[in-house]
Parts: C-alpha cells; sequence; structure tokens
C-alpha cells in the first residue's frame, strides 16, 4: 500500500500549496485515493480546517495513518470528528519519537479513545509501539467494553504489563463481543497476566465461568511465544481454534467443555448412557454429554443433571 503522505517537511517546496493540493484531492472524492497519510498538515489551523471540511464529504476514503507531527490537538481532534461521518474503517497511528515517550503515550490514548468513540465504521485500530503503557490500556479497555464496531485492535511493543492485561481480560471477559484479534506481543506480561488473559477466553475454574468466557476472540498475537508462556499457551490456543472453527458460541462452549473434561478428569467417553447414572458419573456424563451435544442440548438436560448432583450430596 503507498500511502498519500502530506505531512512534507517545510525543507520541500511550496509545502503549503502541496497540502492544499492533497485537501483539494480529498474535497473532490478523488477515487484514486482510498488511503490517506495525515502529519504536519494539522500544525496549521487553516489547513486543518480545510482538511476537516474536505474529509467530512469524502466516500472513497477507507484508510487513514497518522504521522507525528506537533500540532495543537484541537486540529487533530477536528479532523477525527470529520472522519467520523466517513467510511474509513482503518486506521494506524505511527510511534511518536523514541525520545519522548510520555508525550508519544498521550498522544496515541488520545488518538484511540476519540476514535473508539466517535468512529462508528472503525474495524481496526494499529496503536503499535505507542508508548500506551498500563493506564493507556486501562483506558481502552473501558471504551472498549460496550464497542460493537471494532474487530482488530494492534497493541504490539507498548509495555502495557500485567495491569493492562488484566483490564484488557476483564473487558473480553465481562462486555466486548465484538473483538475478533487483539495483538499483545512484546508487553511485559508475566505468568499473572498470561493466566488473567487465558481465563478470558477459557476460565475452567467451572461449568458456569466456562459458559461466561469470550468465545468470539480468536488470536492474541502475531507469535504466540512472545505472549505467553508453556503453562497456558495450550489452552489458549485450543480455545483461539474453537472461536475460529465454530459457528456459534455454544458449539466453542461445548469444544471447550471436552478440553476441560478430559484435561481435569481424564474423561473421554462417547457412547455411554448416563440416564441412571450416580452422582459419582457426573465427570463422565458431563464427558459423554461434551462428546455428542451441543451446548443447547446441556441446557435441556440441565434439571436432571442438577437432580444427579442432588443426589450425590
Amino acid at each position: 500500500m503507498n500511502w498519500l503522505r502530506n505531512d512534507i517537511t517545510a525543507a520541500e517546496a511550496d509545502t503549503r500549496r502541496d497540502h492544499l493540493d492533497i485537501i483539494n484531492r480529498v474535497k473532490s472524492n478523488d477515487p484514486d485515493l482510498p488511503a490517506l497519510g495525515i502529519g504536519a498538515i494539522l500544525n496549521d489551523v487553516h489547513t486543518a480546517t480545510l482538511l476537516a471540511e474536505a474529509v467530512r464529504g469524502n466516500t472513497n476514503l477507507k484508510r487513514v495513518r497518522f504521522y507525528e507531527y506537533g500540532g495543537n490537538m484541537d486540529h487533530f481532534h477536528m479532523v477525527i470528528s470529520a472522519l467520523s461521518k466517513t467510511n474509513v474503517s482503518k486506521i494506524i497511528v505511527v510511534p511518536w519519537s523514541q525520545m519522548y515517550p510520555r508525550e508519544g503515550d498521550l498522544y496515541a490514548v488520545a488518538v484511540g479513545k476519540r476514535l473508539i468513540a466517535l468512529q462508528s465504521n472503525l474495524t481496526r485500530l494499529d496503536l503499535n509501539s505507542c508508548h500506551i503503557g498500563p493506564s493507556g490500556a486501562i483506558a481502552l479497555s473501558t471504551l472498549l467494553a460496550n464497542n460493537t464496531t471494532l474487530r482488530a485492535l494492534h497493541l504490539t511493543e507498548n509495555n502495557i504489563g500485567d495491569e493492562g492485561a488484566v483490564a484488557m481480560a476483564h473487558m473480553l471477559k465481562n462486555k466486548n463481543r465484538a473483538l475478533k484479534e487483539m495483538v499483545l506481543d512484546n508487553n511485559g506480561i508475566t505468568a499473572y497476566g498470561q493466566l488473567a488473559l487465558r481465563n478470558a477466553i477459557y476460565d475452567d475454574s467451572s461449568y458456569v465461568e466456562l459458559e461466561k468466557s469470550n468465545h468470539i476472540l480468536q488470536s492474541y498475537f502475531d507469535n504466540p511465544r512472545s505472549v505467553f508462556g508453556k503453562s497456558v499457551m495450550n489452552d489458549v490456543l485450543l480455545s483461539h481454534a474453537a472461536n475460529l472453527r465454530c459457528k456459534s458460541a455454544k458449539s466453542a462452549v461445548t469444544k471447550k467443555l471436552k478440553r476441560v473434561l478430559s484435561k481435569k478428569y481424564g474423561v473421554a467417553l462417547h457412547f455411554e448412557s448416563f440416564l441412571g447414572a450416580d452422582a459419582v458419573m457426573m465427570p463422565h456424563v458431563l464427558g459423554w454429554v461434551a462428546q455428542k451435544c451441543d451446548l443447547q442440548m446441556i441446557y435441556e438436560l440441565k434439571p436432571l443433571l442438577f437432580n444427579l448432583l442432588e443426589r450425590g450430596k
């Protein structure tokens, strides 16, 4: 993808004219302009205002990349508000200089929050290497809790740590059912945060918690070893596969339940009858159900299963 970048340096001839040429192309709804880079053009209030006006009426833009710039954040918010009226579905924020990580953190988080709040067509947001840190991850997770449009969030190398990972895990397990991809490579997440992320999609502490887990998310990573250790890796990979291959949450829960029964109880029965089973046979009962039924059938059998549990008390 050749991005049409408009953050031309002052050393280049007639920068303002070049900016105005770009704005005119956006305003004319140029069909050959599906991707736009936005940078130094925001330094000037006049060109920023003209760009916002041009963007608002554009229907061909699909992708936008924000480059590092030193302009007023009000100029940025003006363009973001205009983008919310367009068909742009993918936005990338190029990381700020490593020399100014705190500024980059504030900028990237502001971008992410504003985009998630306003951009109804946004399906992918890329904030790789933008220094958002744990606080930025927490802020984004709060906004994403009730978001229904974003499908992919890329946060590689943002140093979100365990605190940020736990916030994202809580959002995924209890709220968000839209995200299919969240890339968290190289974020300094230890075993504590890894377990929280695993439990978001595969909580085997009880059947109720397993059912509440997220059955939509299909990936946490580009490279699994950059996020997870051996202790949770297999559970995560199986859960991703179940979420990806199953057509419904009910089917995904059934596949995960089969793993719980096999891993915890060593149960993998196919043809056993459970109608007269004693309570001590409950693991085997559930093993049979997991092998032969989808979750809807498990719901229908709940009264019987509860009766078996009561008999064993």
